[in-house]
């Protein structure tokens, strides 16, 4: 089985929106926010609008900031989402997700689209992101993550309230820029760098226990040899004195 994560050009807009208007048609109504960035009524204008922000052209400046990716299994897209980095920092965020696929059919694509992300990311040089999830998934979203833990540190930055905009502009644009029908997690993740990888990935890192009692081991072994250099000094001292004194009797 074979998954392609494509970067989304602005000519795939209809076929963005087409996605998304099939896949909030057959969800539940609190799955997916709304995204009213606009006052139209119609849903297909309101997502061409909100699209459009994550499928800049190439000649346009900043075009990179937002992007839209799609997550093909041969030739049908199982997945939509939405990134945001930023200038200012080497970070990047998912805005927003669309899939049909739901409950447990969604664990394995869910991994490897994050998989794929971090992939193309991490070699653009960005080695921190952030997710956002309904709290009441916590427990499930931990399981899924299981495989990104392993070679990110991570933790929750603040929860916000359903329905409700994040007092900063920051986090409240890392989420998407909407309100979401639920409790939202924010979560941060941040690469494990050299040493300090999970021993289950081929890392060295170790205990706060172990580094101590290893540097405990080094300052004895250090002070084991600063004592034989004293001892030799003095030594060597002694053996002034007596040499000057047998050349003396010596003459």
């Amino acid at each position: 089985m074979s998954y392609t994560l494509k970067p989304l050009e602005f000519s795939d807009l209809d076929f963005t929106v087409e996605t998304a208007l099939k896949i909030y048609d057959n969800s539940d109504p609190d799955k997916y926010p709304e995204f009213k960035i606009t006052n139209d009524v119609d849903r297909a204008t309101r997502f061409q609008k909100f699209f459009k922000m994550f499928l800049i052209p190439s000649n346009f400046n900043n075009h990179n900031i937002r992007k839209a990716f799609g997550l093909f299994k041969d030739d049908e897209c199982i997945c939509l989402v939405g990134v945001r980095r930023w200038g200012h920092l080497p970070s990047w965020s998912i805005s927003w997700l669309l899939s049909p696929s739901i409950g447990a059919r969604f664990i394995p694509i869910f991994r490897i689209l994050v998989q794929e992300l971090c992939k193309f990311h991490e070699a653009a040089g960005m080695n921190e992101f952030y997710v956002t999830y309904p709290s009441t998934r916590e427990a499930a979203y931990s399981k899924i993550m299981l495989p990104i833990r392993e070679r990110y540190f991570t933790f929750i930055e603040c929860v916000v309230p359903k329905n409700e905009r994040h007092p900063y502009g920051l986090i409240h644009e890392l989420m998407g820029g909407v309100l979401h029908p639920h409790e939202m997690s924010f979560r941060r993740y941040i690469l494990r760098r050299e040493n300090t990888e999970a021993p289950s990935a081929g890392g060295k890192h170790v205990s706060m226990a172990a580094a101590e009692s290893d540097l405990n081991a080094r300052l004895e072994k250090f002070q084991e040899r600063q004592d034989k250099i004293e001892e030799y000094k003095k030594n060597k001292a002694k053996e002034k004195p007596e040499n000057e004194n047998a050349n003396n009797e010596a003459t």
